[in-house]
């Protein structure tokens, strides 16, 4: 019995610990940033805990795939990366979009590029931008 009771509190304790080491990323009192590509070779600037955005068309027609995006990880965090098909499929060679979230984690400065590649042939460039984390 009375190392049921010790494990128990040992198991709350260790709970609580990682609980409140969890540290939150996003500010919920600051809006989304969102970049699509006509922000492509800019710079976009951000607060630390603000989340950024990108929504970009699939070039899946062309017989591309996205690559992973190229990014300081120290100043973002790629939170997830999501296909949505077309909503009609009666238009020929519409892949969809695809939307990156990312969240800002800490000030600096820091190129951001997606790029995409088909078959053996080198990556070409979807996104290519400059986040700036104040």
């Amino acid at each position: 019995m009375k190392s049921k009771t010790i494990l128990t509190l040992f198991t709350i304790v260790a709970l609580v610990g990682v609980l409140t080491s969890c540290k939150k990323t996003q500010d919920p009192n600051l809006p989304a940033k969102q970049v699509t590509s006509q922000d492509n070779g800019k710079t976009v600037t951000l607060l630390e805990g603000q989340i950024l955005k990108i929504k970009l068309g699939n070039p899946g027609d062309g017989g591309y795939t996205f690559d992973a995006p190229k990014y300081d990880s120290s100043m973002l965090k790629l939170n997830s990366h999501i296909n949505t098909p077309p909503v009609n499929n009666m238009n020929v060679g519409d892949f969809g979009t695809d939307t990156w979230e990312f969240s800002a984690l800490k000030s600096g400065t820091a190129a951001l590029i997606i790029t995409a590649t088909r078959g053996s042939e080198s990556p070409i460039i979807i996104f290519s931008g400059t986040i700036t984390v104040k």
